[in-house]
């Protein structure tokens, strides 16, 4: 799996089907959606990317109360080379970078450095400044360029939506048995208060 670093001058030329986001966890949710992208890649001949953040988003907006980290960003990229990408393109998030708009950040950070033919989007996604962009602003972008989204359905287990804030409140609780179940693996690191020595 090939790492892009934001700050460099690497790009990614062959053709690709991409997605954004933090990807905290890497749960079962985050791998329906790869592995989606993946088959949707093998069956057009496409590579596929994770385009990530480090560091994550909240911990420079601090949007979310008692946010913490599921996993270290070293132990994310692990997990996402498990899952079969063939690229992660780190961008360095910060409170400047917060201010892009949507179409700012497709076309100068992403378009710029990667032959994006598909984007891979869940239901819930925004990106872009005060999250203005979503599945609807992504769609009309991309079809000015001739580039395909494809919205995927929201991962359920047990009728509950997979999502890291789900998770990070079972860990918070101990509840290590329903935070591994929805994360489809054993915890890696969280904050000390809930560490647990694996």
């Amino acid at each position: 799996m090939q790492l892009i670093h934001y700050n460099s001058t690497q790009k990614f030329p062959a053709p690709s089907a991409i997605t954004v986001g933090s990807f905290d966890g890497v749960h079962l949710g985050h791998r329906f959606l790869l592995q989606q992208m993946n088959d949707f890649a093998r069956q057009n001949y496409y590579k596929t990317v994770v385009v990530t953040f480090d560091p994550h988003p909240q911990e420079i907006l601090q949007t979310q109360p008692n946010f913490f980290l599921i996993n270290t960003f070293e132990q994310k990229i692990t997990l996402l080379e498990k899952s079969g990408v063939d690229a992660v393109f780190i961008i360095p998030f910060s409170k400047e970078f917060s201010k892009k708009h949507a179409a700012e950040f497709l076309e100068g950070d992403i378009l710029s450095r990667i032959n994006m033919r598909a984007a891979f989007l869940g239901p819930n996604h925004h990106f872009g400044t005060k999250r203005e962009g979503d599945v609807h602003t992504l769609t009309s972008l991309c079809e000015e360029r001739n580039i395909k989204t494809i919205m995927t359905k929201e991962f359920k287990m047990d009728d509950t939506k997979i999502r890291s804030t789900i998770i990070r409140e079972y860990l918070a609780r101990n509840d290590w048995q329903n935070a591994e179940k929805f994360l489809g693996h054993k915890t890696y690191v969280c904050p000390v208060q809930y560490c647990r020595h694996l």
